[in-house]
């Protein structure tokens, strides 16, 4: 009996220490890291509010102090005070954005760091309990897509805060930032201003935010004081007139009044921040000067300097470069010498010059000289091609729900350019469309052109975040010109109208000239310490932008993964005319590499039932990227990456996003049944159906636009279907594990009796040890 109590002690203090060893080490790899979040993260941002509020209110009591000052007062009274509040205003800014920063930046963290955490306990805690194999089996896939999903978050995180920051450290250098009035374009202008109030004993100045609507002439006032931080009612008044105070009929400075036609008889007398400022609220307005009738601004036309010069000039470069046979690699992509650029375009823009400029001197001019010298030319425009009036509509042309609408919009758009615009422009698509043409030597697929000249044609009017993450669909547009350059510029569009969503970006106004300075998002590796492995993702893969869709939490984004201009691995293309046009390309390697294994991207399975989805198929070389075979290759059962169409709509920096994954193995997956390596593929994951979301809501419409599947074949991309006029046998080639009812599983070398065409494009309907359901074309071979 003592033996026994003494061994049960023991196995108790064991249990004991064994659980204390669990506490803490759970304490070590799920609390602390909240727990260093918490303190680090939030606090930076407590730290980041506190300077904010303090150099608000500096800058308010400095703001104020300047108002307050009399006309009296001598110039050099003056001209310091002047000094001194735009010192406290830079010190503002740089306040206010680096606690906006800091919030930015805390919000997208809880994003993967709270779901790391959990993720990395779900992996302990199956771990533990090894007995519930079944269970982990389970939730093995829910844990995988997390995983991507975790991962993906990080990398948009990462991306955009770099993005981000360059924005921000921009704006600080600039000696004099664009007007924050002008920059909503829901209102002609906006911003603080002083309202005098007559009392009974004097009056007084309260601070208001008024916001003003040319449209409706309609001027809203709402009583706020950043000091307070109270908000009461908003007063809005219909403008009648608006007329400059005279200095010498009051003392504050910078004053105008106002007349309201639903207030008759009443004059609102308002004082602006500075001279400019009055002048800017003025101008909006219509302001009048107090002793005579000054005409409202009349808005100009689009300006341009697209002038006969420019044009020769351009018409030079490109019958040069075409003479030269469009067949160097990387036409585009190599960068020419600056030195020798500026030259060129000096003396191609010079009118006295421009007839001299002789290109045909290859030891003078060499081709990356003239590419660099027509990018430059273009980029260097007042206003790009394709205007900044009709910026957004691009945009939402290329988020429409199937390509059909995409080309179609964008032809109504292209025609609607002026005509300068339209001419040069279709002098440069003709030209990328010849150079794509040749994509099998130079390398040059419409994918890779739309990099190079998205971001240059589809200029935004102003540097944001929102438009560093709609680069992507200027990239798209380009792709559709260059793809469908016949259809779009040698054919007049029909006479309708304008798509409503389309339509309602139009801008009334001619934007000012912005460029936007964005470079290519790139991928990296997540790695984790005692966690789930990590998922090893392909760092170059050259994918057409229409390919790499991706979900997000406020609607559906385009995620472009890294075509950047001077890629590693210049050689390795995406064959973007195929993939366009949705025929398919064969899945081949060259000789004496591994054997083809089809391949199926696990991150297309999100949120619906398989039906109606247009399939892309995508190639592999030798090299192990993306690309067309050429030469001593066999081909291999094709490789069909189910990218259905889907409305796009605009994804912000915090969205989290499942990008399509690289149709190519390099290295096996960390997580088993996710990495790919030559003697086993993966398990099959049957095309899903994805939502379509709106795009013109942040939240996402769940709606669908009915989709015509391309054709696809075994035969090759220009044969017949082996199984469309007869019921064959068919041998399997590779194990697939079904993961719906309606799906066979099977093992290689089984005989699968009665196989027909199914109307689910890629995939076939047969019988299986006497069970009838539908299997993948490109994992069965016809028997004779």
């Amino acid at each position: 009996m003592q033996c026994d109590g003494v061994c049960r002690n023991n196995l108790v203090q064991v249990q004991v220490h064994n659980v204390m060893q669990c506490l803490e080490k759970a304490n070590d790899q799920f609390i602390k890291p909240l727990d260093d979040f918490r303190k680090k993260k939030i606090g930076d941002v407590k730290d980041g509010k506190k300077k904010f509020e303090k150099q608000t209110t500096k800058f308010c009591q400095s703001q104020e102090r300047y108002l307050n000052l009399s006309t009296k007062k001598q110039d050099t009274i003056l001209q310091e005070a002047d000094a001194s509040l735009e010192m406290e205003q830079r010190h503002f800014c740089q306040a206010s954005l680096k606690y906006v920063f800091l919030l930015q930046e805390v919000q997208e963290c809880k994003k993967y760091e709270f779901v790391e955490t959990l993720l990395g306990f779900m992996y302990s805690w199956l771990t533990f309990y090894h007995q519930g194999h079944e269970v982990a089996t389970d939730y093995k896939p829910y844990m995988v897509d997390l995983q991507k999903r975790i991962q993906n978050t990080r990398e948009n995180f990462e991306t955009t805060r770099d993005q981000t920051k360059l924005l921000m450290n921009k704006m600080l250098e600039l000696r004099k930032s664009k007007d924050p009035g002008s920059l909503d374009k829901m209102y002609t202008r906006q911003g603080y201003l002083y309202l005098m109030e007559k009392k009974a004993l004097g009056s007084s100045w309260t601070k208001y935010y008024c916001m003003y609507e040319k449209g409706t002439r309609k001027f809203s006032m709402i009583a706020y004081n950043q000091i307070s931080g109270k908000i009461t009612g908003t007063e809005e008044i219909i403008l009648k007139s608006c007329i400059r105070r005279m200095s010498d009929s009051i003392e504050k400075r910078f004053c105008f009044d106002l007349t309201a036609e639903n207030r008759p008889g009443i004059v609102f007398t308002l004082q602006a921040l500075s001279e400019e400022d009055r002048r800017l609220w003025l101008d909006a307005m219509d302001g009048r000067e107090p002793t005579y009738g000054q005409p409202g601004k009349v808005s100009k036309g689009e300006e341009t300097s697209l002038d006969d010069v420019g044009f020769s000039f351009v018409q030079q470069c490109i019958a040069e470069l075409e003479s030269r046979g469009l067949e160097e690699q990387g036409l585009y992509r190599l960068v020419g010498v600056s030195s020798k650029v500026s030259k060129l375009l000096t003396l191609g823009l010079e009118r006295r010059k421009g007839d001299k400029l002789i290109l045909n001197d290859r030891c003078e001019w060499e081709t990356k000289t003239i590419t660099s010298a027509l990018k430059t030319y273009f980029r260097n425009l007042p206003e790009p091609l394709m205007t900044f009036r009709f910026h957004e509509a691009f945009i939402a042309a290329a988020k429409q729900d199937t390509r059909t609408q995409r080309i179609a919009d964008v032809h109504t758009l292209i025609h609607r350019l002026p005509p300068p615009h339209f001419r040069i422009l279709d002098t440069l698509i003709a030209h990328l469309h010849h150079v794509a043409a040749k994509s099998e030597k130079n390398k040059m697929t419409i994918s890779n052109l739309g990099v190079c000249f998205g971001p240059t044609l589809l200029r935004p009017e102003e540097e944001s975040v929102a438009a560093i993450i709609d680069i992507k669909f200027c990239n798209v547009v380009v792709e559709i010109l260059i793809d469908s350059y016949e259809k779009i510029f040698q054919c007049k569009p029909p006479a309708s109208e304008m798509p409503k969503e389309i339509s309602s970006h139009f801008h009334t106004t001619v934007p000012q000239n912005h460029r936007p300075a964005v470079s290519p998002i790139k991928h990296t590796v997540v790695t984790y310490n005692d966690g789930p492995k990590p998922i090893y993702m392909d760092p170059n893969p050259m994918r057409s932008s229409w390919d790499n869709i991706q979900l997000t939490s406020s609607g559906i984004g385009i995620h472009q993964s890294t075509a950047t201009v001077n890629s590693l691995h210049s050689s390795s293309h995406s064959s973007s005319s195929n993939q366009s046009s949705g025929e398919p390309l064969p899945l081949s390697y060259s000789l004496g590499s591994h054997s083809s294994i089809p391949e199926r991207d696990n991150s297309s399975r999100l949120l619906g039932s398989s039906q109606n989805n247009s399939r892309i198929t995508v190639g592999l070389n030798n090299s192990g990227a993306l690309g067309d075979s050429k030469g001593n290759s066999y081909s291999q059962p094709y490789l069909n990456n189910a990218v259905p169409e889907r409305n796009l709509s605009n994804s912000s920096s915090s969205s989290e996003s499942v990008a399509s994954w690289p149709g190519h193995p390099q290295n096996s997956l960390g997580i088993p049944g996710v990495g790919l390596t030559p003697p086993q593929p993966p398990p099959y994951q049957p095309p899903p159906e994805h939502p379509l979301i709106n795009g013109r809501d942040n939240y996402g419409i769940i709606s669908r636009g009915p989709t015509k599947p391309p054709q696809t074949s075994m035969a090759g991309a220009t044969g017949g279907s082996k199984w469309e006029y007869a019921r064959k046998c068919a041998r399997t080639l590779y194990s697939c594990v079904a993961e719906h009812e309606g799906e066979l599983s099977f093992e290689p070398n089984e005989i699968i009796t009665n196989v027909r065409p199914s109307v689910e494009p890629g995939w076939l309907e047969g019988t299986l040890r006497g069970k009838t359901g539908l299997i993948p074309e490109n994992y069965v071979e016809a028997l004779p």
